[in-house]
């Protein structure tokens, strides 16, 4: 029985959010070995709605747009199963698109080969967005780096490689142009920042932010800026490249530039 939903929606190939919510499950009850991998408990979906009530607001997402989801006969069992507790109909749903069938890869390895983080891993919002990307990246004919999986380091042994590159998240994604001068380079200008800095990268999205800047986690044809660090993710790249080469006039900035700004010069940018 579910006891989170994750939808991540996307129109014309760019991702427009993440909506996620937790659902009560019958009587509130938790196996310990479902705890384990997704981390949710009684306490927090204690005050939560049925699944009846939440289905009322993702009903027509499924039944008139295609879904895709990762090893989807597992997320489509469940979503029968719950459609069929409550009594509720579910034959206009389609049949998903399964990611998992696309790459043969789990989506934690998924996110190796393409140099993402998974520190989120079973979050239903987490992995609906992360599994949207990788579906766009198919599309797109990206192709994952499978010479990573040599290198393969299970999560938990990797906290260090996670923490730098963690991806931003929250608050620091809406933009606030309230304090900015409207005359710096970054005001209202979508910003994506890749790879590793000298600087902590909250304390560079944050410092960007303070300027106007409006930042995103994926770099599309909106895109007008791209900070690309140590390490930078190749899917990331590929995707730059490709959009600069069809003519998109996105801007590449480097540590040099990164050093520039916060010591208050903007005269390369």
């Amino acid at each position: 029985m579910a006891c989170q939903i994750g939808v991540t929606i996307v129109e014309n190939g760019v991702i427009k959010g993440t909506v996620v919510d937790y659902i009560q499950p019958p009587d509130n009850r938790y196996e310990m070995g479902c705890i384990k991998v997704h981390h949710i408990n009684p306490e927090q979906t204690i005050n939560a709605p049925t699944f009846d009530v939440v289905w009322q607001n993702y009903k027509e997402l499924f039944e008139n747009y295609p879904v895709v989801a990762h090893n989807a006969p597992f997320d489509e069992s469940v979503l029968r199963i719950n459609l069929d507790y409550y009594g509720i109909p579910h034959n206009h749903i389609p049949q998903f698109i399964c990611t998992y069938q696309l790459y043969s890869l789990s989506l934690d390895k998924l996110c190796w080969v393409f140099d993402l983080h998974d520190d989120q891993h079973h979050d239903a919002g987490f992995d609906s967005l992360r599994c949207a990307q990788f579906f766009m990246f198919y599309l797109d004919g990206i192709k994952p780096d499978l010479s990573r999986l040599a290198s393969y380091i299970p999560e938990e042994e990797r906290h260090t490689k996670i923490t730098q590159h963690k991806q931003l998240s929250g608050d620091i994604l809406r933009k606030d142009l309230s304090n900015a001068d409207p005359n710096n380079p970054f005001y209202n200008k979508k910003v994506v920042i890749t790879g590793v800095f000298d600087i902590d990268r909250n304390e560079l999205a944050h410092k960007l932010k303070s300027f106007g800047a409006d930042l995103d986690t994926c770099i599309s044809k909106r895109t007008n800026f791209v900070f690309v660090g140590r390490d930078a993710g190749p899917a990331k790249l590929a995707k730059l490249q490709s959009l600069i080469a069809e003519g998109f006039p996105i801007r590449q900035l480097n540590q040099d530039d990164v050093t520039h700004i916060l010591n208050g010069n903007f005269s390369t940018i």
